[in-house]
């Protein structure tokens, strides 16, 4: 089963962040440097104080972000897509991940659709039940094989090995080959044939983190939030999700500070939650490769998880091979805290926001099971 070829998703996800730059606004490209030619570095200059200097900086679209029972979320389909494909922000409550609930409805109510139109989601469960048929198949195959060495095979067994072996090699020869949809009956379809679905309403809105929330506010300035005008405004309200009474460990805060680190470095992050974590480290998203790292914040101050916990986390972890980081995080003291947030009351600045954040240190340990086995001596 052929996934989209990765010129495609360049293409698709070219963008790290929702943020449009004056080259990109423009459609000028800075010509590749080579370090060791004088002449492509006079060349490059060039080019960059011309689009610095003759061209004015783009002014971005904000994105509306909806603030209501706990949740920060998109309902604007333009938007939902261009924070999924530009850095691959929040998770669709109707899908996996991407938002494509829509898409996957469409999809399967159009018996003239073309292959190229199915969705991810689709495309992943086409693929899961051909490597189950596959699985079986080939497992029958390997016991007639057994029976065959050891001399005990009847003649209906060799006529059924001769056609299972064939089976198995026209599944591998179909696993490159890209899926077609299957037409659906009518019979079962909850739809009435008349609907018009080319305006099907959209059901699904984009979730986002609290975490993901905030960078998008005051790291990117890419978003608004009605109701919610400042970021110091933005910071107590996701920081009273945890506790009534802040302080410098908050979760959110501890959260945040992992999550603009990993940001900072390059790293795609998403929630861990379904292997126990905080976050997932990906290198350039869920499209591309799977996640490598698994992220567990750790207060420097407090013993959160006991060993057991912390033994379970990681055999969970290395079952589906990925590594496990322990980030700890040192927190500022109470009297630093205190200051800040009555300077934030007096002057709302990202920039005191900015240098408070700056006093938590980070510190990451790999984690690694010790396994007997494999680590004698």
């Amino acid at each position: 089963m052929a996934k989209r070829n990765n010129k495609q998703l360049n293409k698709i996800y070219s963008r790290p962040l929702p943020i449009t730059l004056t080259s990109q606004h423009y459609g000028i490209t800075l010509p590749t440097l080579y370090p060791h030619n004088p002449i492509s570095w006079l060349w490059f200059m060039i080019r960059y104080f011309q689009l610095n200097i003759c061209y004015t900086v783009p002014e971005s679209k904000t994105i509306d972000v909806y603030w209501k029972n706990g949740i920060f979320k998109v309902v604007d389909e333009e938007s939902m897509l261009k924070l999924w494909q530009s850095g691959f922000f929040g998770k669709g409550v109707l899908s996996r991940s991407e938002p494509t609930w829509k898409e996957r409805v469409l999809t399967r109510k159009k018996t003239d659709v073309d292959n190229t139109d199915v969705a991810m989601e689709d495309l992943t469960k086409k693929r899961r039940e051909e490597r189950k048929v596959f699985k079986s198949t080939r497992a029958e195959l390997q016991s007639l094989e057994l029976k065959q060495r050891q001399g005990i095979i009847t003649d209906e067994e060799v006529k059924q090995l001769e056609l299972v072996r064939e089976l198995v090699q026209t599944l591998r020869k179909n696993q490159g080959q890209k899926i077609t949809m299957e037409e659906e009956n009518n019979s079962d379809s909850d739809f009435e044939e008349e609907q018009d679905w080319e305006y099907l309403e959209q059901l699904e809105y984009l979730q986002l983190q609290l975490v993901e929330t905030f960078f998008l506010k005051f790291g990117l300035n890419v978003i608004n939030i009605p109701g919610i005008s400042s970021s110091f405004e933005l910071f107590e309200t996701c920081c009273l999700q945890y506790e009534t009474n802040i302080q410098p460990n908050n979760k959110f805060i501890l959260d945040y500070v992992v999550y603009h680190h990993f940001r900072t470095l390059g790293w795609c992050v998403r929630s861990g939650i379904k292997f126990g974590t905080d976050f997932l480290l990906y290198k350039r998203g869920p499209p591309f490769t799977h996640a490598e790292y698994c992220v567990l914040v750790m207060n420097s101050e407090e013993q959160q998880f006991d060993w057991f916990q912390m033994a379970a986390k990681a055999r969970v972890i290395g079952t589906v091979k990925k590594i496990f980081v322990l980030v700890y995080i040192e927190c500022p003291s109470l009297q630093e805290f205190n200051e800040f947030i009555t300077t934030c009351k007096d002057d709302d600045d990202g920039l005191v926001i900015r240098n408070f954040l700056s006093k938590y240190k980070v510190s990451e340990i790999l984690y690694r099971r010790w396994s007997p086995s494999r680590t004698r001596d």
